[in-house]
């Protein structure tokens, strides 16, 4: 059981590398292309009108646009014909160039790519004052690109083949820059967020974050996943901490990306509840976590589990045993899978894949002294846990089930829910949050 589920799925996670997760909620409404900056919302939907969002609600904007953009250098926009507008004075005007891409992001200055994936820009000076009564001198950059995104650090592009490229040396008044570098990597969009934050969207709709980036290295060092079960993206833009996310049917989400640091050493399995983290690795050495110290306990175990009905394990000959005074004491009863993430009381699965419980008032009080109680479930389970609101489980097949009407005292439950989905493992926070982990080793969340 784990409390804080999230930061401990993601903990494990964290120890092969830096890991990066979503936290979203649906925003009503439903979009084609979006852009965020300086606190300010703007996109577009499939008829090519444009919205700009106030608390929950989209305003709409005069004219019709297929791609808009804010920045420092105002609000821009591209239309069906490749015209290039720039709201003026709540209005929209148009200016010379055609492009079928554009972006606002850089320090005043603004860039763009034309139907031929040919690449421009316009200096700070000229996009500063534009406002459709002057020719607007956009300089031809070297190369081909399909999608071209700036901020406060740099510039950031993908061309046809998704391969993705940074721009050295552009400065607002030098928006042309020096040269291009490949950076590894395969990316169908890219954008560069007000704070110089990118971000990117493959060919298959999974979102990815570049991380290392720092004013002495703009071109950061890895991208990492964006760990979410949001379906298929196809867009997205970053400002202020906040992370706008356009679904290939619509859908608009406002996420708030989570890090996860990596922490020294390596389990085989984690669990945490009110504030304690314990795990157990190969060797079957248990350990529980305080500052970045992990401090050995005694005995072997294979399994382990914290909650509100004390720390419990198993081992590899599937004997349970509960922590008593800082040691280990065997109890009755034979698991492979332990849970102790309910209301006081303990559920686990054996080596035949049956399904125990035991109530609140044996688990309590359970010391080794006398035989326990446990409670035979129906069905077959391998992975059993419970939290606040339920509990879930995964079967050989890695079918997902929930179990109705279990309470403390009662905790066998009624009946088995089969919920659709697929999942190797699952676990149940203690706030009642869900989490699992099918087996390709993608992480998901049950959302109500």
């Amino acid at each position: 059981m784990m409390m804080g589920l999230h930061q401990c799925l993601f903990l494990l996670l964290s120890m092969c590398g830096i890991t990066s997760a979503l936290n979203c909620t649906v925003v009503p409404g439903a979009l084609t292309q979006i852009d965020a900056s300086n606190g300010q919302v703007f996109g577009v939907n499939r008829a090519g009108n444009i919205y700009t969002l106030y608390g929950t609600t989209w305003t709409q904007l005069p004219g019709t646009l297929t791609h808009v953009t804010a920045g420092l250098g105002g609000l821009w926009g591209v239309n069906s014909n490749h015209n290039i507008f720039r709201l003026v004075g709540g209005n929209w005007r148009q200016v010379t160039g055609l492009l079928k891409q554009i972006d606002a992001g850089g320090s005043q200055f603004v860039v763009g790519v034309n139907m031929n994936d040919d690449i421009y820009c316009l200096p700070k000076s000229s996009a500063i004052s534009a406002d459709g009564s002057s020719a607007l001198p956009w300089i031809q950059i070297e190369g081909k690109l399909k999608y071209y995104s700036c901020g406060p650090r740099g510039c950031w592009g993908v061309n046809s083949a998704d391969e993705i490229y940074y721009r050295h040396d552009v400065t607002p008044d030098s928006c042309a820059g020096s040269r291009w570098q490949n950076v590894p990597g395969a990316l169908s969009m890219i954008e560069v967020g007000t704070e110089g934050d990118v971000y990117g969207v493959n060919s298959a709709g999974y979102i990815y974050r570049r991380v290392g980036i720092t004013a002495t290295n703009p071109v950061g060092t890895t991208w990492v996943p964006l760990s979410n079960d949001l379906g298929q993206i196809k867009h997205v833009s970053y400002d202020l901490g906040l992370l706008w996310v356009l679904t290939t049917d619509g859908k608009i989400l406002n996420c708030k990306v989570s890090d996860f640091e990596q922490v020294p050493g390596t389990l085989t399995q984690i669990d945490a509840s009110n504030g304690q983290v314990f795990g157990v690795n190969t060797a079957d050495n248990s350990y529980t976590l305080y500052g970045s110290t992990w401090t050995q306990l005694p005995g072997l175990l294979t399994h382990i589990t914290t909650g509100p009905s004390g720390v419990w394990g198993v081992n590899s000959n599937h004997n349970i045993y509960r922590l008593v005074g800082g040691n280990w004491r065997l109890v009755t009863g034979l698991l492979k899978q332990i849970d102790a993430g309910g209301s006081q009381f303990v559920v686990g699965v054996n080596m035949n894949d049956d399904i125990y419980c035991l109530p609140k008032s044996s688990a309590i009080a359970a010391d080794g002294n006398s035989a326990l109680p446990w409670i035979h479930i129906e069905g077959k389970l391998k992975y059993y846990s419970c939290g606040l609101l339920g509990c879930w489980g995964v079967n050989s097949a890695d079918e997902i089930y929930y179990r109705h009407n279990v309470t403390p005292d009662s905790c066998a439950g009624s009946r088995w829910h089969n919920v659709p989905g697929s999942l190797s493992m699952i676990e149940v926070g203690t706030e009642g949050n869900v989490y699992g982990v099918n087996s390709a080793g993608n992480i998901y969340r049950r959302y109500h």
